[in-house]
């Protein structure tokens, strides 16, 4: 009977996870299916879609930190052989992902891309074995399905997975959107404020260039002018100042909606994920229906 109980308690979490599973891929579906594509240049600021090509920022270097190849994004795992009496399996020792900010360039401007809490899809993915904790320099010696079986049957102690955004490929990215910068910085008000404040402490100077009556004070008339004189030299100051360089930047929205990146075109990713969605539902559907087969049999 405890087996029983195990069983549909396996089959109810199967259930689960499935549904969860092929809601999430749908929603991931809708999302790209429905927000339109902004060019970087006229993006408005908020949840956006932008198309490119990804690449380090200029003057930086990203590398995958097991293969040192270059790449806009990395995340990788190395995992150890533990043998038992009755079996192996595979412990994860060490992984990372790359929280290094990187360029998405669509030819009308570039973006810097967080990429922190993003989800990504259609990266490189190597696996290979070795037989020390870190590769070195050895690069993988096979690669997509001759790299997964040689993962799995050659008996080295250890195994690695790296994944990668390749600098330069096609880059597709949802996410919020904002611009800082583009506009001289700084409240002129408070900055008016801070010219008389200054004028304030030399009185002489002040009365010479402004007690139009030359009675030893300012009267209102005449602290007005100041008041004047201060802003349109504050205004001619904010004239001649150069603007800050816009800076365009791409991030996770934080409020539950999707953070993407993928090396696909979009109605791939789309194909991609009602297909997972198919198979979560699918999978949600058989896990329920045998669990409702055990149950009404007892």
């Amino acid at each position: 009977m405890t087996h029983y109980w195990l069983l549909v308690g396996a089959l109810a979490a199967a259930a689960s996870i499935a549904f969860w599973f092929g809601c999430r891929a749908w929603r991931k579906s809708r999302v790209v299916a429905d927000t339109p594509v902004s060019k970087v240049r006229s993006a408005v600021q908020g949840y956006v879609e932008l198309r490119g090509r990804g690449a380090p920022p200029p003057g930086a270097e990203i590398r995958g930190p097991l293969t040192r190849r270059p790449c806009a994004w990395w995340r990788y795992e190395i995992q150890e052989r533990r043998r038992s009496r009755r079996s192996d399996s595979w412990e994860t020792v060490e992984q990372g992902t790359s929280e290094a900010p990187f360029v998405l360039d669509d030819g009308t401007g570039q973006c810097l891309v967080d990429p922190r809490g993003a989800d990504v899809e259609g990266q490189t993915v190597e696996r290979w074995t070795g037989d020390s904790r870190y590769p070195g320099v050895r690069l993988p010696d096979a690669t997509g399905l001759l790299g997964v079986l040689q993962s799995l049957f050659v008996m080295a102690p250890y195994r690695y997975v790296e994944q990668r955004l390749e600098s330069g490929s096609h880059l597709y990215a949802i996410g919020q959107f904002r611009t800082a910068g583009g506009v001289v910085t700084g409240d002129a008000d408070a900055q008016t404020g801070s010219l008389l404040h200054e004028w304030k402490s030399d009185q002489a100077a002040l009365l010479a260039r402004f007690d139009g009556n030359h009675d030893g004070r300012l009267d209102a008339t005449e602290w007005e002018q100041a008041r004047v004189a201060a802003r349109e030299q504050v205004a001619a100051a904010r004239r001649s100042q150069a603007p800050a360089a816009k800076v365009n930047a791409l991030a996770d929205p934080r409020d539950g909606r999707v953070f993407l990146l993928a090396a696909c075109d979009r109605e791939t990713l789309t194909r991609r994920f009602r297909a997972q969605a198919i198979a979560g539902i699918t999978g949600f559907l058989g896990a329920t229906t045998a669990l409702a087969w055990l149950l009404i049999r007892v």
